[in-house]
């Protein structure tokens, strides 16, 4: 849009306000994935339990979410409050972001955040990779994650930033991949491939067990909205939502502080609260609150 690309009008987003909602949809899904829920809605359908074909013992196979490992690839206000429930649940949180957060001031969140959400101090996670090359992402992917939640912006520098060889890094471990990014931050065909892959009992051999992904959770798809006819649909393990994670009644009041906020900083003369970075396309956490 010509006022973003010819001036140097200063834009602010919403950043930080849809993520207590994001966060509830993320967890919402690991547990209805985790906790077969979809086989338990089948069964209530037909108004009968499932007793054929091991039936209840299907159950047997839930895992617990404590001790897990969860990725968090972009530790902006989602990935803070994504961060902040799944501790409570006793998973191990690893974060990823572009620049480095070695002090205890770098790993500060100072963009918009909902009172009394998020981990606005950065003390949650075990571990803190950074980095924009693919040795850096690598050595992330490679941490053994239960679950990856995609939470960036898309940018010039991360669209396509998941491919062939980061699903090949993922499917190892039978990661299971949340995106409530954007669709283009991943290359759809081949995560529909990893998920596929996990099914392939071809594939196991030499006691090495399956390689894939063990399910996926997108709130966000390429194209939107998704054509009927498209392989996502019905790629396996895969629960699609139409790009509504972060909608709530709540969504207008706070987008409102935001707008109050930077009304009084305009005033003072500071830098707005969220205000785009044009040249990373990335909300400024760095505002003197």
């Amino acid at each position: 849009m010509p006022i973003y690309t010819n001036s140097s009008i200063a834009i602010a987003t919403c950043a930080g306000v849809p993520a207590p909602m994001i966060a509830e949809w993320v967890i919402m899904n690991i547990l209805a994935a985790s906790h077969k829920n979809n086989t338990l809605r089948d069964w209530q359908v037909k108004h009968a339990w499932d007793e054929s074909g091991g039936g209840k013992a299907l159950f047997t196979t839930i895992s617990s979410a404590v001790g897990k490992r969860f990725g968090i690839l972009g530790y902006g206000a989602v990935g803070r409050q994504v961060a902040n429930i799944a501790q409570s649940m006793g998973m191990e949180i690893v974060a990823y972001t572009a620049n480095p957060r070695t002090s205890p001031e770098s790993k500060c969140y100072n963009g918009y955040c909902v009172p009394n959400t998020g981990d606005p101090e950065g003390k949650i996670p075990s571990k803190w990779f950074d980095g924009t090359d693919k040795k850096s992402l690598h050595d992330f992917l490679a941490q053994g994650m239960d679950y990856l939640l995609v939470s960036l912006p898309l940018t010039k520098t991360t669209r396509n930033l998941l491919g062939q060889e980061e699903f090949e890094l993922l499917s190892s471990y039978n990661s299971f991949i949340i995106n409530i990014s954007r669709g283009d931050v991943l290359e759809q065909n081949y995560l529909i491939k990893a998920l596929h892959a996990y099914q392939d009992d071809s594939l196991i051999s030499g006691g090495q067990g399956r390689r894939g992904l063990i399910g996926a959770a997108l709130d966000v798809a390429d194209p939107e909205p998704l054509p009927k006819n498209h392989p996502l649909w019905d790629a396996p393990n895969c629960i699609i939502s139409p790009h509504i994670s972060g909608i709530s009644r709540e969504y207008g009041s706070h987008a409102f502080q935001i707008l109050e906020t930077n009304l009084q900083r305009l005033m003072e003369g500071k830098r707005l609260l969220n205000e785009i970075d044009r040249e990373t396309g990335y909300a400024s956490a760095t505002a003197n609150m």
